[in-house]
């Protein structure tokens, strides 16, 4: 009875994940109700170039998409860490353009203090001033990045969750933007009333096991997440055709990893006012939390 009763279920849930999947464009207007609010200039930060669509690729897919944003992103190294910055800043720019990003808005830094290296962890206050610096040039109102965990717990990946936080726990974003209009050689500064303030994202973190559930994971994302991105099947196969720009790195592992990862087909955030990880928060216990 029982095995009867949990192979219903599972049936049941297998077609409830395919559904929503193939289906989504016909529940758009549920879809949407998951999605950030008043979204017009977005910078995306990443830490190499291949994050972008490892890791984000259904929200630039979405926000790219939409004819009122401006989608913008920093690379924060070139991922020279083999003396292949120069290709992987091309990789770059080739993977933005196929998800929808205009290559002259997308931004690589090399800096000799922020190398491609898993094992040194950036200097947080210098990682912060850089993307401060850029959210000010680009009056960015939304910024986005990865959670604490860093999906992979890649010290690149994180330091930028930290920098981000401690922005915004320093009070350091923007609260307005401001305008600079040059009158008969004067410089007159006026604030745009319209714009509420620079708010920021995190990728919400997920247990191993959801990690590689692929589209398996939508359901469980949609209850748990507070806003929500999902690829269409379209979106999934352009996603991984970005990633096939990315021809130096295109190992085996990653070519698995693509298969059966759900940040290929969802994105789930939460925003950094309403999570507790402080700044240096190198906690990895809620990582192994299946339910998060």
């Amino acid at each position: 009875m029982w095995p009867l009763l949990l192979l219903l279920i599972g049936s049941l849930y297998v077609l409830l994940c395919v559904l929503l999947h193939v289906f989504q464009p016909l529940l758009a207007g549920y879809a949407e109700r998951k999605w950030l609010r008043n979204v017009r200039n977005v910078a995306l930060i990443v830490a190499h170039p291949d994050d972008e669509c490892m890791f984000f690729g259904p929200v630039v897919m979405k926000l790219a998409a939409d004819t009122g944003c401006q989608f913008r992103v920093l690379c924060l190294s070139s991922g020279n860490s083999e003396g292949l910055g120069d290709v992987r800043k091309t990789e770059l720019k080739n993977s933005c353009r196929i998800l929808g990003v205009d290559p002259s808005n997308v931004m690589v830094v090399s800096h000799t203090r922020l190398p491609d290296d898993s094992l040194v962890r950036w200097d947080q206050r210098l990682v912060a001033k850089i993307i401060l610096q850029h959210i000010l040039a680009w009056n960015s109102d939304t910024v986005l990045t990865f959670g604490s965990y860093g999906v992979s717990g890649h010290l690149n990946h994180r330091v930028l969750y930290s920098a981000l936080r401690y922005l915004y726990s320093g009070k350091q974003l923007p609260a307005c933007k401001i305008e600079g209009i040059n009158y008969c050689g004067t410089l007159i500064v006026s604030i745009v009333s319209d714009f509420e303030g620079c708010c920021a994202y995190a990728l919400d973190d997920v247990s191993v096991v959801r990690k590689y559930l692929g589209l398996f994971d939508v359901p469980i994302t949609y209850l748990l997440s507070r806003y929500v991105y999902v690829a269409t099947y379209s979106e999934v196969v352009r996603i991984k055709n970005a990633m096939g720009s990315h021809r130096s790195q295109l190992v085996w592992f990653r070519k698995l990893y693509l298969a059966f990862s759900r940040y290929v087909v969802i994105n789930g955030f939460s925003a950094i006012d309403d999570l507790t990880g402080g700044c240096d928060d190198d906690s990895e216990d809620d990582y192994f939390d299946f339910f998060r």
